[in-house]
């Protein structure tokens, strides 16, 4: 028993250490060559977002923030979060990040998986380019089930035009890598809704059985949390805010020191085997002075808002265009002025849509 519980330590060890050294290595190589190979070291916010949406402020503020050091993150940071079922077809998760590097703070925005896409023109060409089999209008969880052939980069587009916004990155990740990576960080704390939540469904393998009350959630546990929503009054709506709520959890759990420290190794070994993303290697150093300002007091999240409505006997989330307007700009557009504090609280509208 002695033997293999020190085989176990030794095995552990080493891959640590073998997944460390090769990314101190990747950083060595990248810091020689933003500071000897001319790598570029100014971050052009005109290539995020359309110029005319970019004010005079936030320009001097990046030029100001370059100067200061060659390993500078952007102002914004965009993010698109996916979380794809078992089959890799619908995207049950849809949240765009984005992250203010001058003030720390994260807004989350949701997606419900029900809301109405719909493609015309060019749009529309591009999509039957991929799938000849398209309808010109689907549920937002359903574009990348239509379109992954040709990978996230459909997707992506379709939220940038449904937002308005620029993405910079993407972030793919399956129920597996959820699972595990709960499990690798050694489960995390949660208050389960009053009543708990039962559901089970054999067809998709899903079995949730979770009382009521704060309690250390598992791998296992916390998928049931994130995917149940039969049970709740506002359906999808509600399981958004629960996984917002989850976030944040993990968040100010994780970013404990002691806790990354302690669970590196397999919390690296399960990203680099379960999670797909175009973040790389070379886009790290940027953001590493901007981890010890990053607090769930700092994150504002909120739902886009809309009604439901029966398109073709089907019922759909139609979105309130008023309303997601105004969560837009002040989400992706809003305060960056380290200065001025400004707090965003979690929203839940339910206005008439827009004809």
């Amino acid at each position: 028993m002695r033997n293999s519980k020190t085989n176990y330590k030794r095995k552990f060890f080493v891959t640590f250490f073998s997944v460390f050294s090769v990314l101190l290595v990747c950083l060595l190589f990248i810091f020689f060559g933003y500071k000897f190979l001319g790598a570029e070291k100014s971050y052009d916010p005109t290539k995020q977002r359309d110029a005319t949406l970019i004010s005079e402020k936030e320009l001097k503020q990046q030029t100001e923030q370059t100067s200061n050091g060659i390993f500078t993150p952007p102002i914004r940071t965009n993010i698109l979060i996916t979380g794809v079922d078992k089959e890799e077809s619908l995207t049950d998760v849809l949240m765009v990040a984005s992250f203010i590097s001058t003030t720390g703070e994260i807004n989350l925005l949701s997606i419900p998986r029900d809301t109405y896409i719909s493609y015309k023109g060019e749009d529309l060409t591009a999509l039957r380019k991929v799938n000849r089999g398209a309808p010109s209008y689907m549920k937002a969880n359903s574009v990348y089930a239509y379109t992954k052939s040709a990978g996230i980069e459909p997707l992506k587009t379709t939220v940038e035009n449904l937002l308005g916004i620029k993405i910079d990155y993407y972030v793919k990740v399956d129920l597996d890598a959820f699972v595990s990576i709960v499990d690798a960080v050694g489960g995390i704390y949660f208050d389960v809704p009053k009543g708990g939540l039962k559901y089970s469904d054999p067809t998709q393998d899903l079995y949730i059985n979770l009382k009521e009350g704060y309690q250390l959630l598992d791998g296992k546990a916390a998928e049931g949390l994130v995917r149940f929503r039969k049970g709740y009054n506002r359906q999808d709506l509600q399981r958004v805010e629960v996984q917002q709520q989850f976030i944040k959890e993990f968040i100010t759990q994780v970013l404990n020191k002691d806790t990354l420290v302690s669970n590196l190794g397999e919390i690296t070994l399960n990203l680099i085997k379960y999670v797909e993303t175009d973040f790389s290697a070379s886009d790290l150093p940027k953001y590493l002075n901007c981890i010890p300002n990053i607090a769930t007091s700092k994150m504002n999240t909120a739902t886009l808002p809309g009604n439901p409505q029966m398109i073709d006997n089907l019922s759909y989330y139609v979105l309130d265009n008023s309303g997601t307007k105004e969560i837009v700009d002040q989400f992706f557009y809003g305060n960056t002025d380290p200065e001025k504090e400004e707090t965003t609280e979690q929203v839940e509208t339910s206005s008439t849509p827009e004809k």
